[in-house]
């Protein structure tokens, strides 16, 4: 008996030394969607993408253009051709239009791994300052405000100093 009110009585102590640690937890949130839409170096990122989004749209719109006319080509010539040229000539085609497709993922991963290039530095930049802010305010945790989707994450904080947003917009400009 003596044994358990021991143990009850060490389970009982853990737990307000427990809740004490975590009351003890500083906690902010902000609002990395917002604190980038604040900053100038992201329109001229966008405004970079823009342009190779739309040069690729050309380049891929031209070739497009030359597929489809080799299509029709073929098409108006098929019944021209033996059975053995048609067999080759559709291979051809397909490999034609696989080329095509392949060039046109290989444009849509350098957009993506330029966007990546030109963000880098930006996030880092945010980053730094996010940590020197939780570092002057004694934070030891930050948690982001919505997910990537726009679902939200803080669904409640008792007060607006808790967002640090602002503060992190205003230490990057």
């Amino acid at each position: 008996m003596n044994k358990k009110l021991i143990i009850a009585l060490f389970f009982f102590g853990s737990l307000f030394t427990f809740q004490d640690a975590i009351a003890q937890v500083k906690i902010g949130y902000a609002n990395p969607a917002r604190v980038l839409s604040a900053l100038p170096e992201v329109e001229e990122v966008d405004q970079q993408i823009q342009a190779l989004i739309e040069q690729s749209d050309e380049e891929l719109a031209t070739k497009a253009t030359e597929l489809q006319s080799i299509f029709t080509n073929y098409e108006s010539n098929m019944n021209n051709l033996s059975e053995q040229e048609r067999v080759i000539r559709e291979e051809e085609l397909m490999e034609m239009n696989q080329q095509f497709e392949q060039d046109r993922e290989s444009m849509m991963n350098n957009i993506r791994q330029r966007r990546s290039e030109l963000m880098t530095p930006i996030i880092e930049k945010m980053n730094t300052a996010m940590e020197s802010i939780a570092a002057e305010m004694e934070l030891d945790l930050i948690l982001n405000e919505g997910t990537s989707t726009g679902d939200v994450i803080v669904f409640f904080a008792n007060s607006e100093q808790l967002d640090i947003t602002d503060q992190i917009i205003e230490r990057i400009q």
